[in-house]
C-alpha cells in the first residue's frame, strides 16, 4: 500500500461523489490549523467544481452532534476531513444511507462495510498522518484528483503539515514534501535553514508570514475562538490573507487565552496538578469559557516541558464541554473533554516504541468509561467522556500503561 492506492481510492471516492449529482455539499472539519488549511484547500475545489459549498467546524465527532448533522445534510454529500475516520462506523450508523459521505483524513481509522460512507485515511495506505502526510496535503491530493488545476492548494498542505508539528525533525519530509516542492516553485514559500532545520515562510499574500507563528495563530483562532467566528475568519485569511478583521479578532482572543492560561497556571504550579504512576492530570472546569475546548489541547502542550511538569508521565487537562455547538444548536448532555500530551522526553520513548504512543493508549482507556473516540496521534489525543468518570479514566490510562510497559 501506498501513495498510488491512496489515489486509486480518492478516483473511486470522487467518480462517486459525482455520480450522486449534487449541486451542494457540507464540508465538515477540525478547527485548528490542520483543520482549517483543510476545509481551506476542499472548500476552493469543490467551489471551483460548481459546488455550493456549507462548511461545519467541528471540535470534537460524538454521536448526537454527528446525528444532528447527517439529520440537518440528509440528502447532500457530506466530506469529513482532518476528523471522522477513527468514528466511521458510528458516523454509517447515524447517517442511515441517506448522505454520500466521504472522510478525507490523516488519523487511525476504522473502516466500515457501508457502501455510502468512504474512510479514506491515508493510514489505511501506509502513508503516516503522524509526519508524512497533513490532512491539508491529503485533501490537496483529493482535490488534485479532482481537477489537476487544483494543485495550486499545495502552500496549504504545508501550513496544515507546520499546524500539526510535522517538522519536529527539522524538516518536512513524504508527501508534506512534495506540497512544500510545489508552493516553492510557485513562489509562495520560502524556505531557509536556522540551526540545522529548515525555517518556513509564507509568501503567497505579500510580506512574508513566519509559518510557525502563522499556524499558531490560526489554531488560536479556530480553537480559543471557536464560538465567535474564528474558523470562518481563519478559513479566510488561508485562502485571501490576513484581513484587519482577522488582526482584530486575533489580538482579542490572544489577550482572553493568555488572561485564563496564566490564572491556571498559578493553580497548577501551586499544587494543582494531581499526579497518579503515569499520568499527572487536572481540570479546569469552565475556567476557559467561552473559548472552545480545542483550548484544553493547546494549554497542555504549552505546559509540556514546564519544570513543574514531571517528564515521565503522560499529561492530561479536562474542560467542561459546552452544551452549544456553533451551527447546530444546543445538546442535553453532561461531558468532559480530555486532551492528553507528552514531555518531550516521554515523546522520545514513544518514538522508540518504548513506552505506548496516545493513539492507542487514549481510545482504549476512553472505552471503559463510555467516552467517544476519533482523531488521535501518538503525541496527542482526545476524547468525551461522561462528567465525574474523570479518575476512573486516569485508573484505567494507568492500568493500561502498567499492562503494555510488562
Amino acid at each position: 500500500m501506498g501513495k498510488a492506492d491512496y489515489l486509486a481510492a480518492l478516483e473511486e471516492g470522487i467518480a462517486r461523489l459525482q455520480a450522486v449529482g449534487a449541486e451542494g455539499a457540507v464540508v465538515v472539519h477540525h478547527n485548528d490549523a490542520d483543520g482549517l488549511s483543510s476545509a481551506a484547500v476542499l472548500s476552493l475545489a469543490l467551489e471551483r467544481a460548481g459546488y455550493r459549498v456549507e462548511r461545519v467546524p467541528l471540535e470534537r465527532v460524538h454521536p448526537p452532534v454527528n446525528q444532528r448533522l447527517h439529520d440537518r445534510f440528509a440528502g447532500l454529500p457530506i466530506l469529513y476531513v482532518d476528523l471522522g475516520a477513527r468514528a466511521a462506523p458510528m458516523i454509517a450508523e447515524v447517517n442511515r444511507g441517506r448522505s454520500l459521505t466521504l472522510i478525507v483524513d490523516h488519523h487511525f481509522a476504522e473502516e466500515t462495510d457501508d457502501p455510502e460512507v468512504w474512510v479514506l485515511s491515508t493510514e489505511l495506505y501506509g502513508l503516516s498522518g503522524e509526519k508524512e502526510i497533513s490532512a491539508a496535503t491529503a485533501a490537496w491530493l483529493f482535490a488534485q484528483v479532482l481537477d489537476p488545476t487544483n494543485r495550486d492548494l499545495a502552500y496549504l498542505g504545508v501550513i496544515g503539515a507546520i499546524g500539526d508539528s510535522h517538522d519536529r525533525e527539522g524538516r518536512l519530509v513524504g508527501e508534506n514534501r512534495a506540497a512544500l516542492v510545489e508552493a516553492l516553485s510557485r513562489g509562495e514559500i520560502q524556505v531557509a535553514e536556522e540551526g540545522g532545520r529548515e525555517a518556513y515562510r509564507l509568501t503567497k499574500f505579500g510580506a512574508p508570514l513566519e509559518l510557525k507563528a502563522f499556524a499558531k495563530a490560526l489554531t488560536t483562532l479556530g480553537a480559543a475562538g471557536y464560538a465567535m467566528g474564528g474558523p470562518a475568519l481563519g478559513v479566510e485569511a488561508l485562502l485571501f490573507g490576513p484581513s484587519p478583521e482577522y488582526e482584530g479578532k486575533l489580538a482579542e482572543l490572544q489577550r482572553l487565552k493568555r488572561e485564563r492560561f496564566e490564572a491556571v497556571l498559578e493553580k497548577l504550579k501551586a499544587g494543582g496538578l494531581k499526579k497518579s504512576r503515569h499520568i499527572q492530570w487536572f481540570s479546569v472546569g469552565d475556567a476557559f469559557s467561552p473559548m472552545g475546548v480545542k483550548i484544553i489541547g493547546e494549554f497542555c502542550m504549552e505546559i509540556r516541558d514546564a519544570d513543574f511538569v514531571d517528564v515521565g508521565k503522560y499529561i492530561a487537562g479536562f474542560q467542561d464541554q459546552p452544551a452549544e455547538i456553533p451551527g447546530l444548536g444546543r445538546f442535553d448532555w453532561d461531558l468532559v473533554k480530555i486532551s492528553m500530551r507528552v514531555p518531550s522526553p516521554l515523546e522520545e520513548r514513544i518514538v522508540r516504541k518504548e513506552w505506548p504512543g496516545l493513539a492507542w493508549l487514549l481510545p482504549e482507556a476512553a472505552k471503559r468509561v463510555g467516552g467517544t473516540i476519533d482523531a488521535c496521534h501518538d503525541y496527542a489525543a482526545a476524547s468525551l467522556i461522561p462528567k465525574g468518570r474523570e479518575e476512573e479514566l486516569v485508573a484505567a490510562l494507568d492500568e493500561l500503561v502498567e499492562g503494555r510497559l510488562k
